[in-house]
């Protein structure tokens, strides 16, 4: 005997109170669903449970929607997070693809549009004009936009950040490193595959609301030169892009990227790091590591148990699974498959801890440990991590319009 089955529906679906739409309603429908459509024209997130509704009306007021333009002439919508508020000014937090040169290529210009000046729509309706780009970083995907007003300023606030810890132990039950390090200023939070994230973005159009995209953080690998993104399977559309990604608490713990198939995102601590840099010396940075890698416990089992085998308290760190050519990685002798536990005497915990470590060592000899499966002994490099150059920058794919 078989019994049918159907997909689950969502409890939280419910019928509008009425079929009347208002004037900007009937504005969406007519003139920009097809072309800039909200998230939720997904049925992900057409029906939102109360505790991700409970988190995106605490996150809303540090949420804006932007519009670029390039002498004058429209250039593409997206949303940013308020990060700073100053007594004449706020700092939003968003993507490089707001400012970047219209190109019909595969993969957008590192470059800088003509004449850029962005608007901004804010929680409550309150509109900023002339924003000035103060900041930006076409490698990481991101900039920093700096909106002058007169206070009062309304309900505008600056986001809550929290730092990432994506450290997990392979023998969780037997854990006993210290936890993971944090600049004084953050707070930390633990992340890691299958936590539930939002990203938010919001619109553009009255009455600009906000819009959230509820999901996962999945450990899959992202296709894009930025090797540094978090992958989710949020669904949002191009009007989210430069968003935040949110913890279940509504903290800030990422940027997102407008993609058709899934949603990476930069690690907030990344993007501290580097503003933090570029507030104190006025100019971009980024090391240039020379490898890739990934956590242990995301490597490949047979990986690990060769590396317990002869390294039982080797708990964590990071495999390598590329090294580049001619880097200095490659010339200290760094090799696929090697597990980095230590820089400098400290234990590695996860990669964005080893980031955070490394872009103070720039030029700097450092000492990395690491064992190699098959031996049965730690082995000792020494190398000098350099700045990357214009001709290492990233490159980022151009979508279509949704």
């Amino acid at each position: 005997m078989y019994r049918s089955t159907q997909k689950r529906e969502n409890p939280w679906k419910r019928e509008p109170a009425t079929p009347d739409l208002s004037p900007c309603q009937l504005r969406y429908v007519r003139e920009l669903s097809s072309t800039w459509p909200k998230f939720s024209n997904f049925d992900c997130n057409e029906y939102l449970d109360s505790d991700t509704n409970a988190t995106v009306l605490n996150a809303s007021p540090s949420v804006v929607a932007l519009i670029s333009f390039s002498v004058g002439v429209q250039l593409t919508r997206g949303s940013g997070t308020i990060i700073e508020k100053h007594d004449d000014a706020i700092i939003v937090l968003t993507s490089a693809n707001l400012i970047r040169r219209p190109t019909s290529e595969e993969f957008g210009e590192n470059t800088l549009a003509d004449d850029v000046t962005v608007h901004a729509h804010l929680c409550g309706g309150d509109f900023y004009r002339e924003g000035e780009v103060y900041a930006y970083d076409f490698h990481y995907n991101i900039a920093v936009i700096r909106f002058s007003f007169i206070p009062p300023f309304g309900p505008a606030k600056v986001a809550k950040v929290a730092h990432i810890d994506d450290s997990i132990d392979v023998h969780s039950s037997r854990a006993s490193h210290p936890p993971f390090r944090l600049l004084p200023h953050s707070a930390s939070y633990k992340l890691t595959p299958g936590n539930r994230v939002i990203v938010m973005g919001r619109y553009f159009a009255e009455p600009f609301e906000p819009m959230a995209a509820p999901g996962e953080y999945r450990l899959e690998k992202t296709s894009y030169d930025c090797k540094e993104l978090f992958m989710t399977n949020c669904k949002i559309t191009r009007c989210g892009d430069g968003g935040p990604l949110l913890n279940s608490l509504g903290e800030l713990i990422g940027i997102a990227f407008f993609n058709s198939v899934s949603t990476p995102c930069l690690p907030i601590n990344i993007a501290c790091k580097w503003w933090d840099h570029y507030k104190k010396h006025g100019k971009r940075f980024r090391p240039f590591l020379g490898f890739e890698a990934t956590h242990l416990f995301a490597a490949d089992l047979g990986l690990i148990d060769r590396v317990i085998h002869n390294f039982p308290d080797a708990r964590r760190g990071l495999v390598v699974e590329k090294v580049i050519p001619d880097s200095s990685a490659d010339l200290a002798g760094l090799r696929v498959d090697d597990v980095i536990i230590e820089c400098d005497d400290k234990p590695v915990q996860s990669f964005l801890e080893l980031f955070e470590m490394l872009w103070e060592k720039v030029g700097v000899p450092t000492k990395l440990i690491l064992v190699r499966a098959g031996d049965v002994t730690h082995k000792l490099l020494e190398m000098v991590f350099v700045e990357g150059t214009s001709d290492q920058l990233n490159s980022w794919p151009v979508h279509d319009m949704d």
